[in-house]
């Protein structure tokens, strides 16, 4: 018996309205509310030139510092994060409507800024991930020692946590979360 190769239009000469009826028609996905968080100042370069890039709902933030509730000691209730263009606003208000938060760091990361926002996710249950660079926002190499402490203080704080070699892999990683 004789078998015919199977050519590359095969599947589109398969598409007659009676063929079609079995089609699944699905919708487009929503629009997913994503935070993407900068924890340290390499991140925040990367993260701020990411925004300019044309994203469906993520909204990108960079770490500025903690906000300790009245009576709470040294726990932060909060934080204060800086948008691209230089405004200030608090996390809360940011997680209100978010689904997803990604945090990048570099080796200059602090825990402090990771447990803040991964407690707030968890307390939200919202997913969070983290994304580690390796080689820093501008790709040159960082100490393991400090790549290390990043991801031992991130590893309880994100859902997800990946480390990258390469902070150009950070735009890829986001389409993938459909940000």
């Amino acid at each position: 018996m004789q078998r015919q190769p199977t050519l590359l239009n095969s599947c589109a000469s398969a598409a007659t309205a009676a063929e079609a009826r079995f089609r699944i028609d699905y919708p487009e996905p929503e629009r997913r509310a994503a935070r993407i968080i900068a924890l340290d100042d390499r991140a925040a370069g990367l993260v701020r030139s990411l925004s300019g890039q044309h994203w469906s709902g993520g909204h990108f933030l960079s770490f500025e510092s903690p906000v300790l509730a009245d009576g709470a000691g040294d726990a932060a209730a909060d934080a204060t994060l800086r948008t691209p263009d230089g405004a200030s606003v608090l996390l809360s208000t940011e997680l209100d409507d978010a689904d997803t938060a990604v945090m990048v760091a570099t080796a200059e990361a602090s825990a402090a800024a990771a447990a803040v926002i991964g407690d707030a996710c968890a307390a939200r249950r919202i997913m969070s991930a983290g994304l580690v660079i390796s080689g820093g926002a501008s790709g040159g190499a960082s100490g393991d020692g400090d790549l290390d402490d990043v991801v031992a203080a991130l590893r309880p704080n994100a859902m997800v946590l990946v480390v990258l070699q390469n902070h150009r892999d950070v735009p890829e990683i986001l389409s993938a979360l459909r940000v």
